[in-house]
């Protein structure tokens, strides 16, 4: 039982730290949006975002800005990042990519998803991870960067192939059977956390959150409105 529950608070942190972790080797924002418009053979280049089914709804005030609607990476395919989670066996070998994305879902409640692929464009998934928050209060802003805290309340993991069912499977030594497209819910028990958001323009960004005090550093990973 102490094994599950130590990889159960393992999995919980994984979200936030892909979605805040620094986006080594992948394109800026700014680079991005040049290349949706840039072709050399006069064609327009589309940038591929992470899609959710998640229903947005409701809005949070972030000063004199508004945080709406659902807030998508790119298809991410970091090396060194991948690496350390399928070495820890929390991701089976056949991750290549992964994404985040962020979701309104009401005026103080959000849902802060992560997926893995099998390929580098993302279009086959592997497994996904959704956390649900309520109680999202948003404090004073230093800059552009806003303090928030938020109580998680639960996470449902989903495997879409065997390969991602029997790495879960094996992380919790068998003591939870998950099914293929199936998402299997643990509770988080509304688990406090303490956050810095960043809203710029059409852009978000998520810092790593913590369970002891505000982030000091905002996040790199841009989530584009879509």
């Amino acid at each position: 039982m102490k094994k599950l529950l130590f990889w159960m608070a393992l999995i919980v942190g994984i979200v936030a730290l892909i979605g805040s972790c620094a986006k080594k080797d992948e394109e800026t924002a700014a680079t991005a949006a040049a290349d949706n418009t840039t072709s050399t053979d006069n064609t327009t280049s589309t940038t591929s975002y992470i899609s959710t089914t998640t229903t947005a709804s409701g809005s949070i005030t972030m000063g004199d800005d508004t945080l709406s609607g659902v807030y998508a990476s790119e298809c991410l395919t970091s090396a060194s990042l991948i690496a350390i989670f399928v070495n820890a066996n929390v991701w089976p070998s056949e991750v290549k990519a992964y994404g985040n994305v962020f979701v309104v879902t009401g005026s103080d409640n959000i849902s802060i998803e992560l997926y893995t692929f099998t390929d580098t464009s993302c279009s086959t998934s592997s497994m996904s991870y959704k956390t649900v928050s309520d109680n999202v209060t948003v404090g004073s802003a230093s800059g552009s960067n806003y303090p928030v805290t938020y109580n998680n309340q639960t996470q449902a993991l989903t495997v879409h192939t065997t390969a991602a069912e029997t790495a879960l499977e094996t992380l919790y030594s068998n003591a939870v059977n998950f099914i293929e497209g199936t998402p299997y819910e643990l509770s988080m028990s509304g688990v406090f956390k303490y956050g810095l958001w960043t809203l710029s323009g059409t852009t978000w960004y998520e810092a790593d959150d913590s369970s002891s005090a505000t982030p000091t550093s905002a996040g790199t990973v841009p989530h584009v409105k879509q």
